[in-house]
């Protein structure tokens, strides 16, 4: 019940949210170059260490591309003989609000570049919205307007490489990219009136960040993409999974790590 609550109230309220992070990495971004203008390098030498660890806290939007499938083309000709395309029965997918928790290692590995390992656990909410969807009470399935909403926990391993620009007094623009194998570990159901997905995902992520020197830790706040290749679409036979070959995974996230 209170997962369900808070699932709720990050739907409702997920752009003032995002807003409010971005207005308040602003502010912090404003504080931290006015803090070095008057008060020198905090943390002088730390971004040449060679192992640093931390932890991470983001807030995602993750969907699902599809492909539809032969069956899905079918049954529009089927509604929609002469082409006009006013047809009752439609899937497309929606964004919804997650967020993740992440412990960081960082290994240096030149003078530029760093070798990020990111363990940790994701929430992510993913939606299919069908309209039209046929009666089938054998199934349980009453027809009409459908929200498939996929809402599961994940295990993840993001291994990332990081190239850092030069340092200027407590800021620090970056770039990073690699890949992400994640799993799911719960919240997947299953049964004909469910839309069924794989347990595994393979992404490819890529993103921007910018580290913020204090004089206790380093801040930085990263915006990053992530990509799946893995076609997740589990074969079963119902309207939710019959109408697509093909789900792949999209999710864009804002990293708050701390070092």
């Amino acid at each position: 019940m209170a997962l369900t609550y808070l699932r709720h109230q990050l739907h409702l309220h997920r752009y003032k949210i995002i807003a409010s992070l971005v207005l308040a990495l602003l502010s912090i971004s404003q504080q931290s170059q006015a803090q070095g203008n008057l008060k020198g390098e905090n943390l002088p030498g730390y971004e040449f260490k060679r192992l640093r660890w931390g932890f991470s806290l983001g807030v995602n939007g993750s969907w699902y591309q599809l492909e539809h499938s032969q069956s899905y083309v079918d049954q529009i000709a089927a509604q929609d003989p002469e082409g006009n395309r006013n047809t009752t029965f439609s899937v497309n997918e929606k964004t919804n609000v997650g967020f993740n928790v992440n412990f960081i290692t960082s290994l240096r590995l030149s003078p530029d570049f760093v070798l990020r390992a990111q363990p940790g656990v994701g929430y992510y909410s993913r939606a299919i919205e069908y309209k039209g969807v046929p009666a089938d009470p054998t199934n349980g399935i009453e027809g009409g307007d459908i929200l498939q909403e996929i809402n599961t926990f994940s295990g993840e391993l993001p291994l990332l490489v990081k190239y850092e620009s030069k340092r200027r007094k407590n800021t620090q623009m970056y770039f990073i990219a690699g890949v992400k194998p994640s799993y799911v570990v719960g919240g997947q159901k299953k049964g004909n009136d469910v839309l069924q997905v794989r347990n595994f995902d393979f992404a490819i992520e890529y993103g921007v960040g910018l580290d913020m020197f204090y004089p206790f830790f380093k801040f930085a706040p990263e915006l990053r993409f992530s990509r799946g290749i893995t076609n997740i679409h589990e074969p079963a036979n119902s309207v939710f999974n019959n109408s697509i070959q093909q789900l792949n995974t999209n999710t864009v996230t804002l990293y708050l790590n701390f070092e």
